[in-house]
Formats: C-alpha cells, sequence, structure tokens
C-alpha cells in the first residue's frame, strides 16, 4: 500500500512538472514574438518596459562633395623649391604696359579692370601668351576714389549680382576674378556672399587681394565652397617704398626675396605687382631668374587654386 503511494505522488509530481514546463515555454516564445514585432531586443530575465519601438537614430547627412574645377586649372608641383605666382593688377588703361608685358615669356596672371578703355587688348594678350586672365572686379575702398562701378555695402544684393555677371561678360574667358581696392567692400559679409555666389556658379576661383586684415573673403569662400586664395607680397607697395632708404627699386626687391623666402618655406608664394614702368622692368629681370636647382619656379596663379 505503501509503495502505491509513492508511486502515485510521483507521476503527479512528474505531471506537474511537464504542465509547468510547457506554460513557461509557451510564455517565453509568445514574449520573444512581441518583442520581435515591435522591433525591440528582449532582455534576459525582466520584461520590456515599453511598448513603443525604440527610435532609431539618425543616419549622419553625408558632406557634399566640393565642386569640379574647370579642366583648364593645372595643380603645381610644389618640390624643389616652391613656386611663385605673379599677378599684374590695374590692366586695361595703358598700351604700354601691355606692350612691355609682351616680351616677356615666364608665367604670368593678367588682371584686366572690366571698363577700362583698352580692357580687350589686356584680355588677348592673356590667350595670346597662355596666361591666366583674371577680372579685377573694383569694389569699394575704405577711404579714397573708387573706381567706376565700383560694388560696395551701398548696393543691395540683386545690384551686386548683376555688376559681377556685367564685369564677367566684357572679359569672357576669365578663370577667375579678384578685387580691385575694396578694404571696405571684402570686409562686409554680405557683399563678399553676393559676389561670391556669382563666382561659384560660373565656376571660377577668387583671389583675395588682401587690402585690408578685416577682409571675410576667405572665411564666406569656404563656407560656399568656392575656391579661394591670398596675396601674399604686394611687390610695389607705396608706403614701403616711401619707407625704404633705397626708394622704389630698393623695396621692390625687399618685396620679391620676401615672396622667394615664402615660397621656400611654404611651397608657394603669390606676389601681386602694378603696371609701372619700374615694377615691369624689375620682372623681367627677375622672372627669368626662377627655376633653377634651388630656387622656385614660376607658374600661373590658377595652378595653386585648392
Amino acid at each position: 500500500m505503501t509503495r502505491q503511494k509513492t508511486r502515485t505522488r510521483g507521476g503527479l509530481r512528474s505531471v506537474l512538472l511537464v504542465f509547468f514546463g510547457v506554460a513557461l515555454g509557451v510564455s517565453v516564445t509568445f514574449f520573444v514574438r512581441g518583442c520581435a514585432r515591435r522591433g525591440e531586443q528582449p532582455a534576459s530575465g525582466s520584461r520590456p518596459t515599453s511598448s513603443k519601438s525604440v527610435p532609431r537614430p539618425a543616419s549622419p547627412v553625408a558632406a557634399r562633395p566640393a565642386p569640379p574645377l574647370p579642366s583648364d586649372f593645372e595643380v603645381a608641383d610644389r618640390r624643389r623649391g616652391g613656386v611663385v605666382a605673379v599677378v599684374v593688377d590695374d590692366l586695361g588703361y595703358e598700351p604700354s604696359a601691355l606692350a612691355s608685358l609682351a616680351a616677356l615669356d615666364a608665367p604670368l596672371a593678367l588682371a584686366v579692370i572690366p571698363s577700362a578703355p583698352h580692357a580687350a587688348e589686356a584680355a588677348r594678350l592673356a590667350r595670346e601668351k597662355g596666361w591666366d586672365l583674371l577680372v579685377h572686379l573694383p569694389m569699394d575702398p575704405e577711404s579714397g576714389r573708387a573706381e567706376k562701378g565700383s560694388l560696395g555695402p551701398k548696393d543691395g544684393n540683386e545690384s551686386l549680382r548683376a555688376g559681377v555677371l556685367d564685369a564677367l561678360t566684357r572679359l569672357p574667358g576669365a578663370l577667375g576674378v579678384n578685387n580691385h581696392q575694396g578694404s571696405k567692400a571684402t570686409a562686409d559679409a554680405r557683399v563678399v556672399r553676393a559676389v561670391l555666389e556669382v563666382v561659384k556658379e560660373k565656376g571660377l576661383f577668387f583671389l583675395d587681394s588682401r587690402t585690408t586684415p578685416a577682409s571675410v573673403v576667405g572665411v564666406e569662400a569656404s563656407k560656399l565652397g568656392v575656391p579661394c586664395l591670398e596675396r601674399d607680397v604686394f611687390l610695389d607697395d607705396a608706403a614701403a617704398e616711401s619707407a625704404d632708404p633705397g626708394g622704389a627699386p630698393g623695396a621692390l626687391e625687399t618685396a620679391w626675396e620676401k615672396g622667394v623666402s615664402l615660397a621656400k618655406k611654404r611651397g608657394q608664394a603669390i606676389l601681386i605687382g602694378h603696371p609701372r614702368k619700374e615694377t615691369l622692368a624689375f620682372l623681367s629681370e627677375k622672372l627669368g631668374l626662377l627655376g633653377g636647382k634651388e630656387g622656385p619656379r614660376a607658374v600661373r596663379v590658377s595652378e595653386l587654386v585648392p
């Protein structure tokens, strides 16, 4: 009798264990399926705290690639002492300056004032020599007399856009734009943005002549994705000439040596000069000396476009 009771109790215990095992398995199955439907990960040994799905983190927005540069931009090789790019500003007024430039064989950039009477001749010279043609865009100075058609804070955005487009139309084939004067205009972010938007639209680059340390051209160009360069040295700065014991020749020599030193140290330097008789004679001598074993080579400024 005792053995029969023991077997009965043991059988009942087995049935109960099987029943609870099946119930537990069914509960776990339904829980996991519910989590899968809600996109959740079931936590081990715990119940879900919310029926809402966990939001997925937003995918990072891919950075827009920089706009491609025009196919005629070449990258300069900065090895062997670096490179020097010379820009001659204010062209289009003196035919004699164009004749002097025509005798030079080294790479140059000619920055032509679009409204100047001999602007078309200067542009033609740049094309014939294979040099860079830049639109020397008149922009408002901080003081002194402004060039005719100068753009600045006095102009609305539409007027600024129209002014840049008109200047580009007068000098077809230009690869870039640089400011003529412009100490007031290049310190005004609104003016600079309006100008650079057209430069970007036309696939050009901007060379900041750096007539003021307050210029915001580099900052705004970076925001808009516009290729931008900056002048390193003015060859014939009036203040430097008046302070130099050697006058204009001494100041030219000092500025040139500064540019060459920068090219050796940093790999490149951009020098801006003007179509004065002394400056052009100086360039005729110095440009021919570039390209030696240790010294920098002359390149077109467009080759330095980042």
